[in-house]
Formats: structure tokens, C-alpha cells, sequence
């Protein structure tokens, strides 16, 4: 009885046990006892008895597809797996040194297995960093040597600024084309912050176009630009872009010379003749410092305020052109007298703007001796004349209604606070203008409408009167809003009272280009826009896309005063970086690098030069994007001449001496010419080294004078000319003049004559002299004059042909230390002084089974044992080398022949 309570109490607890363990959602097999056994024993009968040989199958299997299944059993058998499993020890819980040694343990198993984790994590953080890296350097080439501009339409500019975080690039078209990531270059000794890798850039042109006359005024300037900078002088370069512009013959040229006009009143590039400077002059990066400040700073603000009044001052001086042809168009109705004073002219303007016939109405102004009087107000302000207005609206006080009387007292405080009222005058001000009497908004007087909303510096009047038919031209827009901007520490005023100057330029990006370039006829419309509005980078961006060559040289002149903003990164693939964070960024590389590329051709390197050398205004030595943009830069013109070819030009010659980049390496931050071989001349000679162009970097070394590297560079030569004779390869023409062994043994002969080689290492020349006789040994050779290739060979001393073991250990130790092409060609060398042994040997043996005896057969007796000697001291040579060159099917060969001729 208490066995079966033992066995239910048994049963139970496997039930639970099973429970915990089987899911839920699996139900449980149900089996009594008898079933239970029958299949036991079904198992028992599939279980191998000792003794019993296994079934064969699995091994045969196995054997089908290469596996030897019996090995294999071996091997897993011999595996001891006892102490893999031992059973632990329990610890008694007084042993204190026990159960520190084993968190001991578990600690140091712990680190491993997370540096373990960690160590995968950091592998394939890095590897998804450098895949990145290199797909966007990837990226950049292809952008860069594939992608041409291709102009886009006006319509699809029309939102390029209507929202931030643009970051568009100039190359995403239906296609076309660098330290962030590291933008690659070539290596120098010299600390870098390009790393070294593939070329990113080139220059080569496969446009055959000449210059035209556009492209040569331009660089006129361009060049003067340069030489000032040179000089450390200043240099009008937007006047003189300007007159430039003048002598274009392009159908927009009018509006581009008032795009010029205007940059020249917006940065204040004022008295200038001849690009010279007659007072003020503005230097160099002028306006850089302030420019790239914070919003909030001070010089920033001041700033802005000098370039808003920059171009008020534009737009006032043209109006005042554009009220002398309207009132000289209209003469009859205007009544000008011969020596008008400004009001005069002013009333001129306001007759013949409402003249009886085809005028403006006057039926809602205000008027006093037929003249709208606060049109004449207005008038004087629009052309800039601001304290003639006040002196005139002071002169109608007595004509003003009782609720303008205070108009005088706003008036006079605007003009004398620089035009901008105290804010609690303002606020009195639009208080009184927001409680005038409703009136029907056509019986508003639209002149007095403006002068309030102005004084006021609102963006619109809450009346919202209609002032279109007085002020219809977009350059009155432009005066209206940039009289109303605001920009002071706000206070007490709201925001929305405000018409920043970020508000207004928001205002004119919805605005977008169709609203001001007439349904895309005039495309210089809106870029004048963008430049009014002080946003420089958006102007050159949207010019770009259409004017691509104007484009250039207004962001030449920009980026000259400091007055455009750059990436800090230099490998920025964008041309215009815009986000919601910071202000917008232009890529003036790109931009540059665009233009010169289509300059570069074999008759305008130096003219692409001259604007390469302009990018290195963004460097300087203080911050390391500008060390890395000196880098770039330097890079850039290395490529330069180097795809052009203009070494003799750019960096000169053994005639000339001196080229171009020599005489304006300050401008490059190159201290001296040590330091000018070291980026310019060396780093070219290397590259021109590693692509084969050897005369080339021959040329660059006489330059400095470097004979020792000329020497090895014509062993380099040498070695490639021996490897190619040897491997049969087919040379191209280049290659066959690159190498020529005759120019080389011309200039080795001319290096003694004139006594160069006694400054050199003798070991280089010695080198230089056996590479020679090399090439002499295998031009017999082919030519299968054996005795005389023997002869050359044997005087080379490159192998040993003495049975002696000192000089066979010299020579071989003198071949490991060979470098390059040659070493490579020890083996065919080696094969081939053997086959002319032995072809000698062939010869000597033919010639002897038509000779009697006689002395001379004794002679040929000796010749037959000098070769064979000859042949062994080879096949005991090649047992001292250490070279990998020599494989064992070389040494087989070797062999072969010095057994057939025992």
C-alpha cells in the first residue's frame, strides 16, 4: 500500500514537473503503461549491441559528396570531453578565499565576453563609418568628372527658397558631377589634412573650344584681382566688373551692369577710377570678420544696417535717374525750369505723373498750387532727398488736417534718429494710425498712406489702403520694405509689430521668382532682388542656374569682401547648404572648381590658375578649416598642371626658371622655395612618377636641381624599360618616347661632361650604368648574338661566373637588396644568360663537327669547359638567393640546361 502511495505521489510530481516545462498551448500525450513499454523497447531494438557492426549507409552517402565519414569518427572520438563537464565543487559558505577567487573568475569571464561584445560592436561601427566615407567620396567623383551643368528652367526655381532646409546640389540633374569626411589628395612628407588615396578632381578638358572674348574680359580682372592681392593693394573689383559687364555683347547686358550697380552701392565700393581706390578703400576680406558673427552680435547688426543702407542708396539714386528721363519724356506737362533745385524737380515729377492726359487721377490727394503735397513728400524721400522733405513738409504744416499736426513731430524725429522712430514714438504712432476714422479704402490719400506706414515702419498700414498705382515698380517694393525693416533689440515691441530683415527675405523667397522675373523673361530680376535683400549665397545659387559664368564672378567679387558664406567642411557635395539651424552656405570650391575645369585646356591653364589661386581667400593657418582649405587648394593646382600638362608654364623650366605659380606662392601660403618644391614640385614629380610620366618628373627635378633623384628616377626607367623587353609587352608610342635608353645614356653622358655625377652617390651611378648594359645585354640577345650578350653580361657583374663560393655570396646578397621592376627580373635575367650559354654551347658544338683536329679544336675544347663552368656557377647562384622571385620551376630550367650541356 505504501509502494502505490509512493508511486502516485511519483507520478504527480512528473506531471508538474512536465507542466512546467511543456508549453500550454501543446497538449500533453496521453499513454498508459503499456504503451509506454511497447515503444521503449522500439527504441531499445534501433540501439547498437556491443559488438554489432553499424549500418553502412551514412559513410557511403558521405563518400558521394567528398566526405570521409569514418576519419571523421575518428576525430570526434579522440576528443576527450571529461573535463569539459566535471562536476563543480560546492563551496561551503565559510570558504571565504574560495568564493573570492571564484567571483575572481566569473569577473575576468564577464570583461572578456563584454570586450568581446564591444569589440564587434566597434568593428561594425567602423566598417558602416568607412562605408559611408568612401561612397560619398565615390559619390563626389563621379559628380565631379562626370556631372556638367545643365541649366534648369525658370519655373522649377520658383521654389528653391520658399522653404528651409534646402540642401540641393548644383549636380543633381539627370546627370552628370570632397576634409567630416577627408577629402583624398596626394601624400606629402608634410603634416596633411587630406588624407591619401585615388585622385577626386581632374581638370582634363575634352572641349577643344578656344576662349572667347566674354571669357577674356573677365579675366582681365581677374588677374589685375590677383596682382593687387600680390601687391597688397586694394582693388575695386565691382566697379571694374562692372565696366567690364558694359563691354558684353549679351542681350541682357542692361540688366546685368544694374545687378553690378547695385552690389557696388550695397557694399559701399565707392570712389573708384581705374580700379584704384581714391578715398576709402575697402581691403581684403573687408567685411569677413563681421559677416560670419553671430546673429546677435553687435558687429554683425551694424553690419546689416550699412549694407541695408547700401542698397536703399541704389535703389534711391536710380529713381532719381528714372525721375529725369520720365520727366524729360514728358517735358511739356512737367514744367522743369533750366537750373531746377531738388524740389522743383520733385514737383516736375508729380506733374508729369499726373498729367491730364493718360495720369494718375488726383481725385482723392490732397492738393495745394495744383502739387499733391504729400506726394511731394514722398517724392524727396523715394529719390533719397531726406532732409529736403522734412524741410518741405515742414513748409505745408499749415496745410495739414488737425489730426496730422503730430505728423511733423513723428517726421523729424525718423529723419534725425537715422531714419527710425524710439520705439515709444512708434508705438504712439500706430496707435493714432490704427484709430483713424473708416473711410472707403479708394479715398485714402495713397502718398500720405505710405509716409505714415514708412515713419511707422510697418509692413502694411491696417487699413490696407491701394498704393500700387504710385508705387508700381518692383524697385518701389524693394525701397518700401527696406525702409520699414527694423532690426533693434525689440523690448517692449512684439514680434508681429516688426518687419525683420529675415522676415522680409522670407516674404520675398514665397514670393519666389515668378513674381518678379515677368513669367521668366528676365532671370536678373530676382537674382537683383536677392542681392538687395542681402541674401548673397540664394542669389548666386539661382543665378548659377541660369547665367552660370556672371554667377561666378559675382560670387568672386562677394567672396573677395568676405560677404559669402562657406561650409566649414570643404568635401560639402551641396553648392548651397541651407537648414533651419544656421544661415545658408555657398560651396565657393565647387563654384570655382566648375568653372575652371571648363577653362583648363592646354592654351588656358594659366587663366584657370589665376582662378584656382582665388579659393585660398578662404584659408588661413589659425583654425583647421582654413589650414584644410590651404590644402585643398594646393591640391587643386597640382592637379591643374598636372592634367594640362602645364608644368613648363605654371611651374617652370631649366630655360624660364620660373612660372607662374612660383610668382604668386604668397598668395598660396608658400613661405619660401624649399617649401614650394616640397608641395608644388616634388609632390608633382612623385605622381608623374607613379603614372609613368618620367620626363616630366625628370623636368621637375632639374628645376631644383635634385640630380640624385633624376638618377634614380632614370634607374626607375631603366628597370621598366628592362621589365617590358623582358615580358614582350607591347608598348605604346607615349611609353616608347617615355622610355627611351638612348636620351638616358645622353643624359648620363651629359651629367659627366659637365661634372654633375661627382655630387652624386657612386652606387647610384654604378646602378644606372648596369641597368644600361642590361638593356645593351638583351637587345643582342635578341638579336642572338650570344658571345657578345655573354661578354656585355659577364662585364655587368650582375651573376657570378667563378667557381667561387665568396663572390657567389656577394652577388647574391647584392640581388636581395635590389628593389622595384628589377628584382622581378632576376628570374627571366637569369633564364636568359643560361640560354645564351647554352646557344653558344649549341653553336661551338656545330662548328666543331665540321673542324679537324687541330690547335684550334683545343681552343674550342677550353671554350666548351668555361661554358659549362659558366653554366654551373648560374645553377649554384640561384641556391644562395632568398629572393621569392625565384620559384623552383626557374631552378628546374636552370638545371635542364646545364644537364645537356655535360
Amino acid at each position: 500500500m505504501a509502494t502505490t502511495n509512493q508511486l502516485k505521489q511519483l507520478a504527480e510530481r512528473s506531471r508538474k514537473v512536465a507542466n512546467a516545462i511543456v508549453k500550454q498551448d501543446i497538449p500533453p500525450i496521453e499513454r498508459n503503461l503499456e504503451q509506454i513499454e511497447k515503444q521503449s523497447r522500439k527504441l531499445a531494438d534501433k540501439v547498437i549491441k556491443p559488438g554489432e557492426e553499424p549500418e553502412r549507409k551514412a559513410p557511403y552517402f558521405l563518400a558521394n559528396i567528398g566526405i570521409d565519414g569514418d576519419r571523421l569518427s575518428q576525430e570526434v572520438k579522440s576528443i576527450n570531453v571529461l573535463g569539459a563537464f566535471e562536476p563543480r565543487d560546492i563551496l561551503p559558505d565559510t570558504d571565504v578565499e574560495k568564493f573570492i577567487e571564484h567571483k575572481h573568475q566569473q569577473t575576468i569571464s564577464s570583461i572578456i565576453k563584454d570586450g568581446h561584445t564591444q569589440t564587434i560592436n566597434d568593428y561594425n561601427a567602423y566598417f558602416d563609418r568607412c562605408l559611408i566615407q568612401d561612397w560619398d567620396r565615390t559619390k563626389r567623383k563621379v559628380f565631379e568628372e562626370l556631372g556638367q551643368h545643365i541649366p534648369i528652367s525658370t519655373s522649377s526655381n520658383s521654389d528653391l527658397f520658399s522653404t528651409p532646409g534646402n540642401s540641393r546640389s548644383i549636380f543633381q540633374t539627370p546627370l552628370r558631377g570632397s576634409l567630416s569626411g577627408n577629402f583624398p589628395g596626394s601624400s606629402t612628407p608634410r603634416s596633411s589634412y587630406i588624407t591619401a588615396g585615388e585622385r577626386t578632381v581632374s581638370f582634363r578638358s575634352e572641349s577643344t573650344s578656344q576662349l572667347n572674348q566674354r571669357h577674356l574680359i573677365y579675366f582681365d580682372i581677374v588677374s589685375k584681382l590677383n596682382n593687387c592681392r600680390l601687391s597688397k593693394t586694394e582693388y575695386g573689383v565691382i566697379n571694374e566688373f562692372t565696366n567690364a559687364a558694359k563691354k558684353l555683347g549679351v542681350d541682357y547686358v542692361k540688366k546685368l551692369v544694374q545687378c553690378w550697380q547695385s552690389l557696388i552701392s550695397i557694399v559701399g565700393e565707392n570712389n573708384v577710377i581705374d580700379g584704384r581706390f581714391s578715398r576709402y578703400p575697402l581691403k581684403e576680406r573687408h567685411y569677413a570678420k563681421a559677416y560670419m558673427a553671430p546673429v546677435s552680435s553687435p558687429e554683425n547688426k551694424e553690419l546689416y544696417k550699412t549694407l541695408i543702407n547700401g542698397a536703399k542708396c541704389y535703389l534711391e539714386e536710380s529713381y532719381r535717374a528714372y525721375s529725369l528721363e520720365y520727366v524729360n519724356s514728358f517735358r511739356t506737362e512737367a514744367l522743369l525750369g533750366g537750373q531746377p533745385s531738388v524740389s522743383n524737380t520733385a514737383r516736375a515729377m508729380l506733374r508729369a505723373i499726373h498729367r491730364p492726359n493718360g495720369g494718375i487721377s488726383i481725385n482723392n490727394l490732397q492738393m495745394v498750387e495744383n502739387i499733391p503735397i504729400w506726394g511731394h513728400i514722398y517724392i524727396l524721400l523715394r529719390q533719397g532727398h531726406y532732409q529736403d522733405a522734412l524741410q518741405v513738409a515742414q513748409g505745408y504744416k499749415s496745410s495739414f488736417s488737425r489730426q496730422d499736426q503730430t505728423f511733423i513731430v513723428y517726421f523729424t524725429k525718423f529723419i534725425n534718429n537715422n531714419n527710425s522712430l524710439p520705439s515709444d514714438d512708434r508705438q504712439k504712432l500706430m496707435t493714432e494710425i490704427k484709430q483713424w476714422p473708416p473711410l472707403p479704402v479708394h479715398l485714402y490719400d495713397p502718398y500720405k498712406c505710405l509716409l505714415y506706414q514708412i515713419i511707422a515702419q510697418m509692413e502694411e498700414l491696417p487699413q490696407r489702403p491701394p498704393t500700387d498705382n504710385i508705387s508700381p515698380t518692383f524697385e518701389d517694393f524693394m525701397w518700401l520694405h527696406l525702409m520699414c525693416i527694423r532690426e533693434i533689440d525689440i523690448g517692449s515691441e512684439t514680434v508681429s509689430d516688426i518687419l525683420s530683415l529675415e522676415r522680409f527675405q522670407k516674404k520675398v523667397r514665397d514670393l519666389g521668382p515668378t513674381h518678379f522675373n515677368h513669367s521668366g523673361k528676365d532671370p536678373m530680376q530676382y537674382f537683383r532682388v536677392l542681392l538687395l535683400t542681402l541674401q548673397f549665397e540664394k542669389a548666386i545659387y539661382y543665378l548659377y542656374h541660369e547665367y552660370t559664368e556672371d554667377a561666378v564672378h559675382f560670387a568672386i567679387s562677394l567672396a573677395y569682401y568676405g560677404l559669402l558664406r562657406v561650409p566649414e567642411s570643404a568635401e560639402a557635395m551641396a553648392l548651397i547648404v541651407d537648414d533651419e539651424v544656421s544661415r545658408p552656405k555657398l560651396n565657393f570650391n565647387t563654384i570655382i572648381y566648375q568653372y575652371v575645369r571648363k577653362l583648363a585646356n592646354d592654351k588656358a591653364s594659366s587663366t584657370a590658375f589665376q582662378y584656382l589661386i582665388l579659393l585660398y581667400l578662404y584659408g588661413n593657418h589659425q583654425t583647421d578649416s582654413g589650414r584644410y582649405q590651404i590644402e585643398l587648394c594646393h591640391y587643386y593646382v597640382r592637379q591643374l598642371v598636372y592634367d594640362t600638362e602645364a608644368f613648363s608654364e605654371l611651374v617652370g623650366d631649366v630655360r624660364s626658371r620660373e612660372g607662374q605659380i612660383k610668382k604668386y606662392m604668397s598668395l598660396m601660403f608658400i613661405d619660401d622655395e624649399q617649401e614650394f618644391n616640397e608641395i608644388i614640385v616634388y609632390t608633382l614629380a612623385r605622381q608623374c612618377v607613379e603614372d609613368g610620366k618620367f620626363k616630366a618628373a625628370q623636368s621637375l627635378y632639374e628645376l631644383t636641381e635634385n640630380y640624385e633623384e633624376i638618377i634614380s628616377l632614370l634607374n626607375k626607367m631603366l628597370a621598366e624599360y628592362i621589365w617590358v623587353s623582358i615580358q614582350g609587352v607591347a608598348m605604346q608610342p607615349e611609353s616608347a618616347q617615355e622610355l627611351n635608353p638612348q636620351e638616358i645614356k645622353k643624359v648620363l653622358q651629359d651629367y659627366k661632361k659637365h661634372q654633375v655625377i661627382m655630387s652624386l652617390p657612386a652606387e647610384r651611378i654604378q646602378t644606372c650604368e648596369k641597368l644600361l648594359g642590361l638593356v645593351d645585354f638583351i637587345e643582342l640577345y635578341k638579336k642572338q648574338d650570344y658571345e657578345s650578350a655573354l661578354n656585355v653580361i659577364q662585364n655587368v657583374g650582375l651573376f657570378p661566373f667563378e667557381d667561387d663560393v665568396s663572390i657567389i655570396k656577394q652577388k647574391a646578397a647584392a640581388i636581395e637588396g635590389f628593389d622595384g621592376q628589377l628584382k622581378n627580373c632576376v628570374a627571366e635575367l637569369l633564364l636568359i644568360t643560361m640560354r645564351c650559354i647554352h646557344s653558344r654551347y649549341q653553336q661551338l658544338k656545330e662548328q666543331t663537327s665540321y673542324l679537324s683536329p687541330s690547335p684550334s679544336g683545343k681552343y674550342l675544347g677550353d671554350s666548351f669547359f668555361v661554358l659549362r663552368q659558366k653554366a654551373k656557377c648560374l645553377v649554384s647562384f640561384v641556391g644562395y638567393l632568398k629572393s621569392s622571385a625565384i620559384t623552383s620551376d626557374v631552378y628546374q630550367k636552370l638545371n635542364e640546361y646545364e644537364v645537356l650541356m655535360r
